[in-house]
This record gives C-alpha cells, structure tokens and sequence, in this order.
C-alpha cells in the first residue's frame, strides 16, 4: 500500500511539472510570436512638411526658357496660360485647380554651373523664396543653367499670399510710391459702408507679358485699420494696360467676400502706375464688396538693361 502511493505521488508531480513546461512554453511562444510582428511593423513618422505646410510641389528642375529672375503668384486659369507661353513645359492645371489653390512659380534665371536651385518654403513671414548656391569647394557641373521651381499653395481660396524673397528677386523690382488712394467697401447683413484712403507702395517684377505686382497698402482709422499685403499676377498689355484677373481683397474688405479683380495702366515711360480695384461677384448673401483706386510715381530708377514697360 505504502509503495502503491509512493508511485501514485511521483506521477502526479511528474504531470504537474510537464503541464507548467507547456503552460510556459505556449507563453513564451506567443509571446515571441507577438514580439515578432511588432517587430515587423514600420515606425510611422509623421511627415512634418506636409502636415504643417500647405505647399505641394508640381513641378522643378534646372533648366527653363525664363532666363531672368521672375516670380509669379496666379490665381485664375487665364493667367496660368500666359505663364505657359514664357515655359511650355510648365505642368498643365484647369480651372477646376484654381477653385482652392494658387500657384507660386519662382525662375532662378541663368547661372554659369549647376549646383543652383530654388526653395520655396512657408513660414511665419510667409511664403520664402530662396536661392540655393553650391557649397564652396564642391564640384558642379560646368554647363548653363535656370534652375526654377512651381509650387501650389492648396486652400488658399481668397486667403492673402505674401512672398519673402531674397536679393536675386528683389533687386528686380523698382519701387512705386502711392500718390492718391481711395477705397469703399459695404454690404453684410446690417447693411455697412466704410470709405477710406490709401497710402503705400507697389513694387513690380516683370518676364515678357507677364508681371507681378507686391501690393503694400493700408488705409483706414482707430480700430478699423485696413490693408492689402498681397502678391499678384496678371498681364500688361502692348499699351501699357494692366490686367489682374484675381487676387485677395485681405483686409480692405471685411469677411466674406469673393477677392478683387484689378485694371490698371503703366505709363510710355515707365514712370506712372495706376489701379482700378472692384470686387468679383459674391458666391453667397450677405457678403461684403469693395471698390477702389490707386495711382503711383516710380520712385527708384529702374534696371537699364530690363525696363518694365516695352
């Protein structure tokens, strides 16, 4: 009897054992099966220029047709296409684009190697358009280059743009300094009005028929200051006649409204500028409209090689 149970006890240790081996093998395989698919998984990092930018690049490279520094800021279909007609091998976009997204295009112009580029980055004073150099001592290609970049700002609908160029584009653009300014603007639901003047600047960078204006303008009294800080591209004309199919109205018209199309005219030499501004049809009620005009003297010599007007 004794020895029956003796053999009894040690069968029942020996399967207590054998069933905690397999409890913590189990275990530790799954454990290990676990680790491994972990393992397996990228590491997904979120990409900080996309999630806080909202500029998507269409198009870059080093060699264009526009050889001089020149910058565009275009809002409208009509305009893209005359943008096209200084480089064809711009990217194709359609109306339906420019419903939500501008496009800023920046041209390098010639330099006598490679290693140039374009940056354009968004940034607290706005959209920065920089030139890249090669490094000194680094060897680059010995062949002449225009490096350009096209960038589309998405969401911007009739949201202001502001470029901070650096001194290859700003060097390109002679000074007009407001003479006289007037500006109106009503409607809401209560019904406002508001007439204010206008004082600031205007600088103009110009490629063929094409030309960018920096508008720098404010108006307004006390609590109700106004402003257009803005960056727009239209078409002159063989006789000096200005055309700016869209651009934001910023603060010299309150929210909502649909932005401004600007008419204007740069005199024979070069000296005078002048703009028309009216609001473009409201897309909703009770919105707000504007209209108003400007004039401006030349106030820096310009480029003797490279006059604005032709």
């Amino acid at each position: 009897m004794t020895l029956s149970l003796h053999l009894l006890g040690g069968l029942m240790l020996k399967t207590i054992v054998l069933l905690m081996l397999s409890t913590f093998a189990l275990s530790s395989g799954a454990s290990g099966c676990h680790a491994k698919r972990n393992a397996a998984l990228p590491t997904q990092t979120p990409n900080q220029e996309t999630s806080t930018s909202a500029i998507k690049v269409l198009a870059e490279g080093f060699h264009s047709s526009v050889t001089h520094p020149f910058v565009a800021v275009v809002r409208d279909p009509e305009t893209y296409t005359e943008l096209l007609k200084l480089d064809a091998n711009l990217p194709k976009l359609d109306s339906v684009f420019f419903r939500s997204n501008a496009v800023v295009a920046a041209f390098l112009g010639e330099r006598n190697t490679g290693g140039y580029g374009v940056e354009v980055v968004q940034s607290a004073v706005g959209v920065r358009v920089l030139e890249k150099k090669p490094a000194k001592g680094v060897m680059v290609p010995q062949m002449i280059t225009s490096p350009f970049k096209v960038i589309a700002l998405e969401g911007v609908s009739n949201s202001p743009v502001w470029l901070a160029l650096d001194d290859t584009w700003r060097k390109s653009l002679p000074l007009y300094r407001i003479t006289s300014g007037r500006f109106s603007m009503s409607g809401g639901f209560a019904g406002a009005s508001e007439k204010f003047g206008l004082q600031g600047a205007i600088r103009v960078i110009r490629e063929g028929d094409v030309a960018t204006f920096e508008f720098r303008l404010a108006g307004g009294e006390g609590m109700k200051k106004r402003a257009l800080n803005e960056y727009a591209t239209g078409t002159v004309a063989g006789d000096g006649t200005i055309t700016l199919n869209k651009m934001s109205a910023d603060s010299l018209i309150n929210k909502p409204n649909s932005g401004l199309k600007a008419t204007g005219a740069l005199s024979r030499k070069d000296n005078k500028l002048s703009f028309t501004f009216i609001s473009l049809p409201l897309m909703i009620a009770d919105g707000y409209t504007g209209q108003g005009k400007i004039e401006a003297d030349l106030e820096t010599p310009l480029i003797k090689d490279k006059p604005i007007y032709e």
